[in-house]
């Protein structure tokens, strides 16, 4: 099995592999905590308008997202995986936009099998892949320059057999990662320290993993 990391919001083609998207701070994550909390599916779109779009023709959808890691106008949620977490979602569907892993994914379509991970599930995720045996394994860490997707990939790799880095060391550099800052100084009141710690957890073997469709709209479905 070939594992590469790549790094920023155009992943390559992988055409006879699985591709993964890693954003843990905090698109993937709030994913994550959405479907533990009952959501059955996850649109993706690149831009605000297109959410509020789509919301005003189907008014039960739940729009979740951030610009430049701020709430948007009109959105139920922010990019927070704190406020989904206190949300019931049962059977909702939810758009979701965000800077990093949002457009990323919707540019690995050149991939046979698309996965989104934070840390909360990358040890689903590396199980899953290893139960796939793809020849091919691309790790996407989507912030352009945060060291926590990069951590998070380096151990994804470690469980796929490569060179890899410890939960530990994943964990602290989530923890002290440069975009985590703001979380942490109090600066907005919706930029919360509670997301940070979120996404440096893990749910070990219990975590989901989750898989892109672009059959028609993108979404993410929990398997």
């Amino acid at each position: 099995m070939e594992v590469l990391i790549s790094q920023g919001h155009f992943p390559p083609a992988n055409p006879d592999g699985i591709t993964v998207v890693i954003d843990v701070i905090r698109a993937f994550t709030t994913a994550h905590f959405a479907f533990e909390g009952g959501a059955s599916r996850i649109y993706l779109v690149a831009t605000a308008p297109e959410a509020l779009a789509m919301k005003a023709t189907q008014p039960d959808l739940l729009l979740a997202g951030e610009i430049d890691a701020l709430p948007i106008d009109g959105f139920d949620f922010s990019n927070s995986p704190w406020e989904i977490q206190n949300t019931p979602l049962t059977n909702r569907e939810l758009v979701q936009r965000t800077t990093n892993g949002v457009i990323a994914t919707l540019r690995a379509r050149d991939s046979a099998e698309v996965l989104v991970a934070g840390l909360i599930n990358a040890e689903a995720t590396a199980a899953y892949i290893l139960s796939k045996r793809p020849s091919h394994v691309v790790l996407v860490a989507s912030h352009p320059t945060g060291d926590e997707d990069v951590a998070c990939a380096e151990y994804i790799r470690g469980l796929l057999g490569g060179d890899g880095v410890s939960l530990t060391d994943a964990v602290e550099r989530t923890l002290n990662a440069k975009s985590a800052g703001k979380f942490f100084d109090g600066s907005h009141p919706r930029l919360r320290a509670d997301d940070i710690r979120m996404a440096a957890t893990t749910a070990g073997s219990k975590g989901r993993v989750m898989a892109v469709s672009y059959a028609q709209a993108p979404c993410i479905t929990a398997l």
